[in-house]
């Protein structure tokens, strides 16, 4: 599930810096980015993988991180 929407990120928040939207991310304050990082984290340890929305995302698609490669 998602392997077709597999990025390359070196970590969980390259992964947030590089896809996620800026004002959906980091234009709403330090606090809510660093809460948002740690959710995706906790996911990604968790599940082994993470994702982020299309709506959220700077693509306009799903995006998946699977870990580094």
């Amino acid at each position: 599930m998602f392997g077709d929407n597999a990025v390359q990120a070196s970590s969980v928040k390259d992964f947030l810096d590089r896809y996620y939207r800026a004002d959906r991310y980091t234009g709403r304050g330090t606090e809510y980015a660093d809460a948002l990082v740690a959710s995706h984290q906790q996911s990604f340890a968790k599940h082994g993988f993470t994702i982020i929305s299309r709506h959220d995302s700077r693509t306009g698609e799903v995006v998946a991180f699977f870990g580094p490669q």
